[in-house]
């Protein structure tokens, strides 16, 4: 029960509000003074505290000056007859959560409490009733070939609603149809097993926007209408950590979010190139054999980026802008060089900048007891990341390119997700990523994970003739046989990439015009 301690030193005056109250459930408790109200407090569990200004002796600001050196997080609402601006300054500057005039109508009390204390419950009892009924939409029509824009949809759903309730819509599914959601998630890699060769063999405009496609149908039409245009890739940035920066680019930028699908496998060496090579995988090694590494662990997978957009940007047309500046940002030093020499890196108007800062915080998450520690689940390490860019040099650099005037586009390679299970394989020269196998004559329970024999028809390099690729459907990361438990434990609960999963395969699409600062 929601407890509502009411202090107001005419408190008998406002038995019938009480009553209504304790009507809807809730327990009262009343003060006449201050003290009282303090007092009550300490013997007391109290949900929220509606406080009166104007009362003999210690007044309603000085109650909440001396409540809040204790009670930091409990909602305050001013009720008072003043309506001047200058105490509702000092009553919001006071750290009161929200403000009254009187005379006030019992239903006013009721939505205030609703609000303050029952909001995020509330919130997240609804969004968790839409999730059920959408993804009842989508198990109903399950024998029916699904378009990739309803798993989008979903998907943007599932998580802005549960960023909204800042993660407890994710602990709420836990108990609510949990394996209705777990088939839902295989039947989305069934999805792609089905329709990823037609999604890079389409040409038409109702084929999905992909890795290898973002510079055709995102990059140069901004070009053509931007003086200034920037392409921020932020490496491994999932939509939710993306929504953890939003609300802040909002007063600079007008955001236009759409989504785009990463070709396979979901990791840097693939995804990355083809966006900046503009071609899949298996055209980026045959046109550029030379430039081409694929050996799992190798430094410099993705060295030739600069180079491949370059002759990406030419063989598009964009001629003006096929010599564009580029720069890779690994630490708050290299992103403060770059601030000091923005101006210099947008002299031919086209910036492409690689963040790595969530790619490194993921891996490192996987590796280091302590980061996993302060981010144990999804929400936690979403408010991770989110911490880092508040005071981040790419806080400050949007901010910079907004004052410019620049358009500014951010996109991630892939994504990640939260692995708990582990299937067995089998193989020879097996590649060493535990989301993704390339390798030959490799066996997997069909079940986990996905098998492919055909390699060129999924944009991927057959180098070999024997060469397949495996690719780990939903939670599952993929193991030896006979591995040590102690290696089972290493991966189980972290976050891993390049495999097929909502999480991992669908990043969004953001375009940024700044606002007039004027």
């Amino acid at each position: 029960m929601i407890t509502v301690l009411w202090v107001d030193d005419e408190i008998a005056h406002l038995q019938s509000h009480i009553r209504f109250l304790e009507k809807h459930g809730y327990k009262v408790l009343t003060a006449s003074s201050g003290n009282t109200a303090l007092d009550l407090l300490r013997k007391n569990r109290v949900d929220i505290v509606l406080m009166d200004q104007m009362m003999v002796g210690m007044d309603g600001l000085e109650t909440v000056s001396i409540l809040r050196k204790n009670y930091h997080a409990l909602p305050v609402v001013m009720v008072t007859q003043s309506e001047e601006e200058e105490l509702m300054d000092l009553a919001i500057g006071g750290e009161i959560d929200d403000y009254l005039t009187k005379p006030v109508n019992p239903s006013q009390i009721l939505l205030v409490i609703k609000r303050l204390v029952m909001g995020t419950r509330l919130k997240t009892q609804r969004a968790t009733r839409e999730i059920v009924d959408h993804t009842a939409r989508i198990m109903d029509i399950r024998s029916h070939e699904m378009d990739w824009r309803e798993w989008v949809s979903i998907y943007r759903s599932w998580v802005e609603m549960d960023v909204a309730s800042k993660g407890s819509l994710a602990d709420e599914m836990k108990t609510v149809q949990k394996s209705r959601f777990d088939d839902l998630a295989m039947d989305f890699s069934k999805h792609v097993e089905h329709s990823f060769p037609d999604w890079i063999a389409g040409t038409g405009s109702d084929s999905p926007l992909m890795s290898h496609n973002y510079l055709e149908r995102v990059v140069t039409p901004q070009l053509e209408s931007s003086s200034e245009l920037v392409m921020i890739i932020i490496d491994c940035m999932r939509y939710d950590q993306w929504l953890t920066m939003a609300p802040v680019l909002e007063k600079w930028f007008h955001i236009e979010t759409e989504f785009m699908l990463t070709v396979l496998p979901s990791a840097t060496p693939y995804s990355r190139n083809s966006i900046f090579a503009g071609l899949l995988p298996r055209d980026i090694w045959r046109f550029h054999r030379h430039r081409w590494v694929e050996h799992y662990g190798v430094p410099g997978l993705n060295r030739h980026e600069h180079e491949f957009l370059s002759e990406a940007l030419k063989r598009l047309g964009c001629k003006r802008h096929s010599n564009p500046d580029y720069v890779k940002v690994s630490n708050r030093r290299e992103g403060e060089v770059l601030l000091h020499s923005l101006s210099r890196h947008l002299q031919n108007g086209f910036l492409a900048i690689v963040v790595n800062y969530i790619d490194h915080l993921t891996h490192g998450r996987s590796e280091l007891d302590l980061i996993r520690d302060l981010a144990p689940d999804v929400a936690s390490f979403r408010s991770l990341a989110g911490t880092w860019f508040k005071s981040s040099f790419l806080k400050i650099l949007f901010q910079t390119l907004a004052a410019r005037g620049a358009t500014v586009l951010v996109t991630s390679d892939h994504g990640s997700v939260f692995t708990t299970r582990d299937t067995r394989i089998r193989g020879r020269g097996v590649s060493g990523s535990i989301r993704y196998r390339y390798g030959s004559n490799m066996s997997v329970d069909s079940r986990t994970a996905i098998t492919i024999r055909k390699p060129a028809e999924w944009g991927l390099p057959d180098d070999t003739p024997a060469k397949n690729y495996l690719f780990a459907r939903s939670d599952y990361f993929m193991m030896f046989q006979n591995v040590p438990r102690s290696e089972l434990q290493k991966f189980r609960s972290t976050f891993q990439h390049g495999g097929v999963s909502l999480e991992e395969m669908i990043v969004p699409s953001i375009v940024l015009k700044p606002k007039n600062m004027k």
